[in-house]
């Protein structure tokens, strides 16, 4: 009989010895608690050597609570080992060292007989240090950014299993537990170990499946909270998940910088209801007023999206000064919601992934950049009509 999709997940996590578990480089709260969440089933099911990674990660202090989030990579490296084998048969070794020559590695080997013989070398290559990827709450694999980009061989030969829960994903693994009516890849998690054997569910993965849910919510305030989800929040609560910890690092741990960028924001709010788009600028007065960071600006983000729920898309244009100069040069962030995709609303070089861009501008005011982006994202969402 074939095994169903939660079978045949459990089966392809039960086979593997050396997992790795990725997630997009813009990621969410989300994201974050739902990795180490099912890092921490994995190591219940006897998978010591379980890895997590996101590109650049740092955990901001408000997430240091979660359990073992230092755990987290920026990176990975090291995926195979360059085997260079020496057919010595006939002859000992007497001596072998290596030294570096510029950017050339050059080993050195002394047999103590005959001479050896290049036709006698060889080489190849180990296998991964990882046979699987469990990518989570990621829409495509451009979306790891360099995790990809860097080691785009290693997920092409490497079975991937792909959970989350969002509209716009690709379905690009192996095996993809895409559970659209979920609010959060927590809450797809959290049915797919339920199905599995709930005692897998204690007390430290009921805290981080909640997080993930709090997070991704807003603390349940988004539009498409279902009763199923508070339901679920509730089993998370009696299993003894710590939504009060939660609660207060993720939502009562902002600094007053924070709270005033945030009011600033909000006070120059913008929108074309028709276009659903919001935008808002922030001045570098702001920032010096405020005592905040450009640190703080993926927070701003989220609280236009807040404020916003009808939006598609969410800009911010901010003013960041040239290192020793009175000059400021322009910078922005657009956000895509609800399945749209900001690389095809930019016509200019940009970093980031699929659903959140970003780039600077020089030789311009604030409200400059406001105009001429904006109407260009209108201008390309006519196109796409």
């Amino acid at each position: 009989m074939a095994l169903n999709l939660n079978q045949q997940i459990f089966e392809t996590l039960q086979k593997s010895s050396h997992p790795l578990i990725a997630f997009r480089k813009n990621w969410s709260g989300d994201a974050v608690a739902t990795s180490l969440a099912l890092r921490a089933v994995l190591r219940k099911l006897g998978k010591p050597m379980v890895d997590v990674a996101s590109d650049g990660f740092s955990a901001p202090k408000n997430f240091n609570f979660l359990p073992e989030v230092s755990a987290i990579k920026p990176d990975i490296n090291n995926l195979r080992k360059l085997i260079i084998s020496l057919d010595v048969a006939g002859n000992q070794i007497g001596g072998l060292h290596y030294e570096m020559n510029g950017d050339k590695l050059n080993i050195f080997v002394a047999p103590e007989e005959k001479n050896l013989d290049a036709k006698n070398i060889s080489t190849t290559f180990s296998d991964y240090k990882y046979d699987l990827a469990l990518v989570l709450d990621t829409p495509d694999l451009e979306s790891l950014g360099g995790i990809y980009h860097k080691n785009s061989e290693f997920f092409y030969r490497t079975p991937v299993v792909n959970i989350d829960h969002s509209p716009a994903n690709e379905q690009f693994g192996q095996i993809n537990l895409v559970e659209m009516n979920s609010t959060s890849t927590a809450e797809t998690l959290f049915n797919f170990l339920e199905s599995l054997d709930p005692r897998l569910i204690d007390e430290e993965v009921a805290t981080l499946l909640l997080a993930g849910m709090i997070s991704k919510t807003r603390s349940f305030k988004s539009p498409n909270v279902t009763p199923r989800t508070l339901g679920i929040a509730s089993q998370l609560v009696a299993r003894g998940a710590r939504r009060e910890e939660i609660v207060k690092n993720l939502y009562q741990t902002k600094t007053i910088g924070t709270l005033k960028l945030w009011g600033r924001a909000l006070m120059r709010l913008k929108n074309d209801p028709a276009a659903k788009i919001v935008w808002s600028l922030l001045t570098r007065d702001d920032f010096i007023t405020s005592g905040a960071e450009s640190e703080d600006l993926p927070e701003v983000i989220d609280e236009l999206i807040a404020n916003s729920p009808d939006a598609d898309i969410v800009v911010l244009f901010y003013e960041i000064p040239y290192t020793n100069s009175p000059e400021v040069k322009i910078c922005c962030l657009v956000k895509t919601l609800k399945g749209a995709t900001a690389d095809k609303l930019i016509s200019r070089a940009a970093e980031g992934t699929k659903d959140f861009k970003q780039f600077c501008l020089t030789g311009m005011h604030l409200t400059d950049a406001e105009k001429e982006i904006i109407e260009e994202i209108k201008m390309n969402l006519l196109m796409k009509r």
